[in-house]
């Protein structure tokens, strides 16, 4: 029987997110994907910590897993929202998982706890930020690394107000231009945000940053896969990702 995970994403208005190409049949050959079924959650899209708290209830959640769960079957979910994860700090983000586990009855991850679980993995405490949202909001993202146990030494707001905005941005040459400004930095650079779709820009944006990328998207998916086979999912394959998604 084909796995299926279950995607949890704002309804925000683009309607070119990867997760949409990634959704429906399995993909195959070698390492596949499962299937995966994404569940929308109305949101306007606004990166303000009011709406991103209200965006993250598990009360507004939940009916959407529950949709995933018993619709399509899915057996693990990720609620693919960076923003709408850490925005209420670490310990609200694990709560935001635990409390979907419990009203779902499946293992549940998030975008942000993805990250902090990525890092770990790769045994990084230091990591530079390239952050799509504005200043207030990326430093509750800042907070929340710390939280886990993370360090931002390099920070960048790129100021987009929603996510339809970020959606827009040209990510590759907002990363080489990030490189330009921090030429010797070798920290892991961390790309937010699941509007920006960056799964098939992988290789590029780590050319250009000169060193490793880790994007919203990518750990995302990386971490989901995680959850659907009850095991952590090796760290090689952050990278092969970038393979499978083309």
């Amino acid at each position: 029987m084909i796995k299926t995970l279950g995607i949890l994403l704002p309804d925000d208005g683009p309607d070119d997110y990867e997760w949409y190409a990634l959704s429906g049949e399995a993909v195959p050959g070698d390492g596949a994907l499962p299937r995966i079924a994404v569940g929308k959650v109305k949101s306007d899209g606004h990166h303000e910590p009011a709406a991103l708290t209200a965006l993250g209830a598990v009360a507004r959640l939940a009916p959407v897993g529950e949709g995933l769960v018993r619709g399509y079957g899915a057996r693990a979910l990720v609620w693919a929202c960076t923003s709408g994860s850490f925005i209420g700090g670490f310990d609200w983000a694990r709560d935001q998982a635990a409390g979907l586990e419990a009203a779902l009855g499946v293992p549940v991850t998030s975008t942000a706890l993805a990250f902090q679980q990525a890092l770990v993995a790769l045994g990084e405490s230091k990591v530079d930020l390239l952050s799509p949202y504005p200043e207030e909001v990326t430093e509750r993202l800042v907070r929340f690394l710390g939280e886990g146990g993370v360090t931002v030494v390099h920070c960048k707001a790129l100021d987009c107000p929603y996510a339809a905005d970020s959606n827009q941005l040209d990510i590759v040459a907002a990363v080489e231009a990030f490189g330009r400004e921090h030429p010797g930095s070798t920290n892991t650079l961390l790309v937010p945000d699941t509007a920006v779709n960056t799964l098939s820009r992988l290789d590029a944006m780590a050319g250009q940053a000169g060193r490793s990328v880790l994007t919203a998207n990518q750990v995302s998916l990386w971490a989901g896969l995680g959850l659907l086979d009850g095991a952590e999912v090796p760290v090689r394959y952050l990278r092969q990702l970038a393979n499978w998604c083309q």
